[in-house]
């Protein structure tokens, strides 16, 4: 019974965004139960491919009320909205008796990360967030791999071009999204703290309103990072691609694109067998501290 997971009642807020249809997925391949989601949106005719029978609420009044009729058998709480309310409906779902997986970045705000330690002691609940590079089979290896007394030089290079769209959206709000360092930066920026812990410091190089550069320093490892939606960058790479996501180690590239797809159900997998709680507050919080330090000098 090595991989079995005790089947468990969802509900999920945000349910007509764009990643939600991977959290949608992650539960039903994993055998799981959706109740009930909300959405101000009700382009979620997607709900037909997973849970059809799911109940849905575009008003947040009626969702309220069919929640707390269902507390009680609501054992998570996914939350994907855009990123300046997930503290909003994590106080929700915690103070309503339910534990939270939330889309990334958990917050994006040092006042709301400690808000929700709080809360999760006051209402015994958890919180998890959805980092799924900590899930891929070249990350686990390079993790086990990595050597305290041995330095490391990383090159992180991600350029992901956005049209006209993106500035108009939400997420060209540095307020709402908390900009680029959150909105692409955060899972490269995991990534580097879940190998080499708590930084030491961090220089900002360059920025604008489609680009950061900078450095971050670790007690044996120091991190270049050129983060962009400027597809005018991918030029520069001399590739077809249509996105760049290199992330480089002493010089030896590690694959981040295997096994990416089905790394939001890994994710998922680990936090519903409560395996290694690498996705808890606990454990992801310095990679949002981090951000938040490269904020600072924007």
């Amino acid at each position: 019974m090595k991989n079995f997971i005790k089947k468990y009642n969802f509900c999920l807020i945000g349910v007509a965004g764009y990643v939600a249809k991977k959290h949608l997925y992650s539960i039903k391949q994993l055998k799981q139960n959706l109740l009930l989601s909300y959405d101000p949106n009700d382009n979620v005719g997607i709900l037909d491919s997973f849970f059809p029978d799911s109940l849905f609420f575009n008003k947040y009044s009626l969702f309220k009320k069919n929640f707390n009729k269902l507390r009680k058998k609501i054992d998570y709480t996914v939350i994907t909205t855009p990123n300046y309310l997930h503290f909003k409906y994590i106080e929700f779902a915690l103070s309503n008796g339910s534990n939270v997986i939330c889309e990334k970045p958990l917050v994006i705000s040092l006042t709301h990360l400690n808000k929700i330690e709080e809360l999760e002691k006051k209402y015994k609940k958890k919180v998890y967030t959805i980092m799924q590079l900590r899930t891929l089979s070249s990350v686990k290896k390079l993790k086990k791999n990595i050597n305290k007394n041995k330095n490391y030089n990383i090159s992180i290079n991600y350029i992901t071009p956005r049209g006209q769209w993106y500035e108009e959206s939400w997420k060209g709000k540095e307020k709402k999204s908390g900009g680029i360092l959150f909105n692409i930066g955060i899972h490269l920026i995991d990534l580097l703290c879940y190998l080499f812990g708590k930084h030491k410091k961090v220089k900002i190089i360059s920025f604008d309103k489609k680009t950061v550069k900078g450095s971050i320093y670790f007690d044996n490892a120091k991190a270049s990072f050129n983060l962009s939606i400027n597809k005018n960058l991918l030029q520069k790479f001399k590739t077809s691609k249509s996105v760049i996501r290199d992330f480089i180690i002493n010089d030896i590239k590690i694959d981040l694109a295997k096994n990416f797809n089905k790394a939001h159900i890994d994710c998922y997998a680990d936090i519903l067998r409560k395996k290694t709680n690498i996705f808890t507050i606990n454990n992801v919080k310095d990679s949002l501290k981090l951000v938040l330090s490269l904020k600072e000098q924007l």
